[in-house]
């Protein structure tokens, strides 16, 4: 595994004068670590009474901020951990050692403040977008002749103009940049090589300026696009922030004001791995333009955000236990449905209204207590047979009948697979075979992107493209024969 490390001053912000030497260690997986000869003071000492000397509690002191230097170069290190300090301390002398951790980095500026508002842009690459975009710098031309022999061929790039996504406080962008053509002779080898790269990047731009933190919300519902689209985990590549220059943040000749950031995330791209998956996408930005998908997936993500992130955490975190992750797909289901048909009751308010009336009218001459117990028990809620029934109407009824085929039968499965598993029912435990509830998490995930693709306005002729893709079509004739043989 590959490292990339730093070398130079450290201090907690604002206590430069106690400075250290140490090195920064960026894993490529994503974590931070720094090694200081030397170490900072974090112990939280309490005044005794009278003057009489001070206690030390059992707590240290947070250390939200760490500020380096190394060759110029600034870091500003975000949520630190101490996690070994070694030496006499205080009592007998100066701390010989000292490592952190460090949640995220920027490397390029010092913040003084987590809340200060003086970044203006973030750009950011993420897996599979230029294929996504379903669009290219590159020109190629090939004339062939009979026999599909190539006589000629052309190969040129082309400008591509960005597109911009208004989405009210923040404009998303997706741009097209590709290297100039670098010719290489490779005499020893005796050829030839001429090469280019192209590759995609969104930039998100507020309104205003905000905190470096608050990129971090859009960044991954973008994130969960990609997932969603490509219908498998997509990591981040590459982030970066610029921030507004002024007298407290100037721009430097050698370090412009476009600051990297590190740090680990909960799915680690394929990038660098052997053998990465293809490039396969249930739905791209040939079946809706970027200036209507992004608006309404940001609108569509804020709706649904807890259902929709514990169903594409399914995908960025893939090991445990086929019976939690089914419960956690049954949970995003229900999640999912409450927050796109909050409105969605058995019966209409009015009826409801007056079947309570009745219902507390008969028991008038009740305690108090019981009153309170049926008023509470009382409600208008779709059982959870019916959320999943109605789920599974919202795509297009073809696709979703090629996927689910009895869909009164999947959702009675899923209900009870969520009971049982829920409950830590004895029926949840006496099936050791974990191929049926892998089928059945697999199938309802595949449902649940339809939901979101139908949402967004996705076409019915690319959901029912969506359903033919190997991935779902073949857990999809597999669960419908499972269902079968169950009856």
């Amino acid at each position: 595994m590959t490292e990339r490390q730093w070398r130079g001053e450290w201090w907690v912000a604002g206590e430069q004068e106690y400075s250290c030497p140490g090195t920064l260690h960026y894993s490529e997986d994503g974590r931070l670590r720094l090694e200081l000869i030397g170490g900072f003071d974090i112990t939280i000492r309490e005044p005794l009474p009278e003057g009489n000397g001070y206690s030390i509690k059992y707590e240290t002191r947070e250390v939200p901020i760490i500020h380096g230097l190394c060759s110029n170069e600034e870091f500003t290190l975000l949520d630190n951990n101490a996690t070994h300090t070694s030496g006499f301390g205080m009592f007998r002398g100066s701390i010989a050692k000292q490592d952190w951790t460090s949640i995220r980095a920027l490397r390029g500026v010092h913040v003084q403040d987590l809340s200060e508002p003086i970044f203006v842009r973030a750009h950011l690459q993420l897996e599979r977008l230029l294929h996504w975009s379903a669009r290219s710098t590159f020109e190629l031309e090939r004339i062939f002749e009979e026999g599909n022999s190539m006589r000629d061929g052309k190969v040129g790039t082309r400008p591509v103009e960005p597109v911009v996504a208004d989405c009210g406080d923040v404009k998303v962008s997706l741009r097209l940049r590709s290297t100039l053509f670098d010719y290489k002779d490779r005499v020893v080898d005796n050829g030839r090589n001429l090469e280019s790269r192209e590759w995609a990047t969104l930039t998100i731009t507020p309104s205003t300026p905000v905190s470096c933190r608050a990129f971090d919300e859009i960044e991954k519902d973008l994130q969960d696009l990609l997932t969603l689209s490509s219908y498998a985990p997509c990591g981040a590549l590459e982030r970066s922030i610029a921030f507004e220059t002024s007298d407290t943040y100037p721009r430097s000749d050698r370090h412009p004001n476009e600051v990297e950031v590190m740090g680990r995330h909960i799915y680690r791209s394929q990038t660098g791995m052997k053998n990465p998956r293809p490039h396969e996408f249930i739905f791209t930005l040939a079946d809706m333009e970027f200036t209507e998908l992004i608006p309404r997936w940001l609108r569509l993500k804020s709706k649904a955000r807890s259902g929709c992130n514990i169903l594409f955490g399914l995908r960025y975190i893939d090991n445990g236990y086929v019976g939690t992750r089914l419960l956690g797909v049954a949970t995003a289901a229900e999640n999912i449905h409450r927050s796109l048909r909050s409105a969605s009751t058995p019966l209409t308010k009015a009826e409801y209204r007056r079947l309570k009336r009745k219902i507390m009218s008969a028991i008038t001459g009740e305690p108090e207590e019981l009153q309170e117990f049926v008023k509470m028990g009382l409600r208008n809620n779709p059982s959870y047979n019916d959320r999943m029934l109605e789920l599974a109407s919202i795509p297009n009824t073809e696709a979703v009948d090629t996927l689910l085929g009895d869909r009164e039968g999947w959702a009675r499965m899923l209900k009870n697979a969520r009971n049982d598993l829920a409950h830590a029912n004895e029926r949840s435990s006496q099936n050791s075979d974990p191929s049926p509830a892998y089928l059945l998490l697999e199938v309802t995930y595949a449902l649940l992107c339809l939901v979101l693709m139908a949402e967004l306005g996705i076409s019915a002729e690319a959901q029912r493209k969506a359903v033919q893709d190997q991935r779902i079509s073949g857990v999809s004739r597999k669960f419908k024969a499972q269902l079968g043989a169950t009856g």
